[in-house]
């Protein structure tokens, strides 16, 4: 059974995949999987998306694209990315399926991806990468460690190769965060930004998986959950940082993706890395986020976790400004207003990419950055020659719902027994309100998610989500190749 994939498609970058009876019974995009069962008259016979059908032989290839999926995980990043070499990394996972409303959260996505769409045995993983230790980053990493959804008739096998971290965890007693000197950085580039060579650092950073296993501290309970999980699932445990320059294996040369590194910003004491203060605890959990940009051809992708004001000025003291450029960008947390403009304007995305949730407190994401990121970010032309604006997508917005009222609820078992709506009250598990009447609640009956798609071939980029209906795509394809 070969693996080939869907290639350009004459320029319209996606297929209708049609059973026997010519229906379609799936859209497929520029870059897809497929699997080949048969051949026929020009004809292959494969099996993609969960389903099989015909398409023409014609339209498949054999080179696989560089591809992001940015899932919608609800409030919470989490996006899975194949590279070229056919290695596949994600990169945070969202809270964990028992907070999640849908109860199905990054682990689930994972779990199609890998058994029913590229029919695989398991979900397997070079490498996981949490960009900093927050619960809307790292919480669905318990299901997918112990590779487990909520319907347990669905547990999988997984493996990961390495584990990438930002170096903070988070401690049951104070310092939280980890243990904190006053003293003074060593050679701080540029003064530009408010950066000072003298402040508070953290120097208590883990490390490989004995400090998560066997940590000199005892870690909270949710993070403890997580560090018994990593001190046995993955092969290797390293900390990112700046320093590191590249993601091992994703250097210059090694292979046509380069992954660099450029956060967190690690800052040499003199005896040792150390990660600033920043304000909060918040503030600088979130700003010592593993920032990554992924340059393959012509094309880059800035990878932000959630950065925030300071640690953008702190980015910018010892980073040169082209370093940002990019094409495509994943919007700093969850589209916050808590951002420098200067970051905004340096980075000058054509695609802006919003991970955020619905029914949250947060107000995500914010008018202010939507409108700077349209403001500063770049113009581009599609493969027609079209003039585009910057593009802005939010996995939210992407998500629909249908909505339906009940007429009648049957209870299954043994007995079966029908309860009229209007004999019948529900009542919210979440929001705790008062009880409704069956006929004034309307419930979900389809949910499409909001995910994300971005794929690039190193010159070309097509972006797209789900429509709410037929299962067809919205999409758009533009040239890249970013003037730093």
């Amino acid at each position: 059974m070969a693996t080939r994939f869907v290639g350009d498609v004459g320029g319209k970058f996606k297929v209708r995949l049609k059973d026997d009876g010519d229906k379609t019974v799936a859209v497929l995009l520029w870059g897809d999987h497929v699997r080949v069962l048969a051949n026929a008259n020009g004809k292959a016979r494969v099996a993609a998306r969960g389903v099989e059908g015909w398409l023409d032989e014609s339209v498949l290839t054999d080179e696989g694209l560089l591809e992001l999926y940015v899932i919608d995980v609800g409030q919470g990043d989490g996006l899975l990315m194949r590279t070229p070499d056919d290695a596949w990394h994600l990169i945070d996972a969202g809270i964990a399926n028992r907070e999640q409303m849908t109860r199905k959260g990054a682990t689930n996505f994972l779990r199609w991806k890998f058994l029913d769409d590229l029919g695989k045995p398991k979900v397997e993983l070079k490498s996981v990468i949490v960009t900093h230790p927050d619960f809307d980053h790292y919480g669905g990493l318990l299901d997918l460690f112990t590779g487990k959804v909520a319907r347990p008739d669905r547990t999988f096998p997984v493996t990961v190769e390495c584990f990438y971290h930002s170096g903070m965890g988070r401690f049951k007693d104070e310092p939280k965060l980890g243990q904190v000197v006053a003293t003074q950085a060593v050679g701080l580039p540029r003064a530009d930004y408010g950066i000072r060579p003298q402040g508070s650092f953290i120097t208590e950073l883990l490390e490989g998986k004995t400090s998560f296993s066997a940590p000199t501290r005892p870690f909270d309970l949710e993070f403890q959950e997580l560090a018994a999980l990593v001190g046995t699932v993955p092969g290797r445990v390293k900390r990112l940082s700046a320093a590191d320059k590249f993601l091992p294996g994703y250097g210059p040369g090694a292979g046509p993706v380069t992954i660099n590194v450029l956060g967190p910003v690690a800052e040499d004491l003199g005896n040792g890395p150390g990660l600033r203060v920043l304000g909060s605890e918040s503030e600088t959990t979130n700003g010592h986020s593993v920032v990554l940009r992924v340059d393959y051809g012509t094309v880059r992708i800035l990878l932000t976790g959630d950065l925030n004001t300071v640690s953008q000025r702190l980015l910018l003291s010892y980073h040169d400004l082209s370093q940002f450029a990019v094409d495509v960008a994943k919007g700093c947390h969850h589209g916050s207003d808590d951002v420098d403009l200067r970051f905004v304007r340096a980075v000058k995305a054509r695609v802006t990419v919003v991970s955020s949730g619905d029914n949250e407190d947060y107000a995500h994401p914010r008018p202010r950055i939507l409108g700077a990121s349209a403001r500063y970010g770049s113009e581009s032309r599609s493969v027609d020659g079209e003039l585009l604006p910057p593009l802005l997508y939010s996995t939210e917005l992407a998500r629909s719902v249908s909505l339906a009222y009940v007429l009648a609820v049957r209870k299954t078992g043994d007995v079966a027994s029908k309860i009229n709506a209007v004999d019948g009250e529900v009542k919210a598990d979440v929001t705790k309100a008062q009880f409704v009447p069956l006929t004034l609640a309307p419930i979900s009956t389809d949910l499409v998610y909001g995910l994300i798609n971005v794929r690039t071939d190193g010159e070309r980029i097509l972006c797209g989500y789900m429509k709410e209906r037929g299962g067809d795509f919205e999409i758009r394809v533009l040239r890249g190749g970013v003037e730093p």
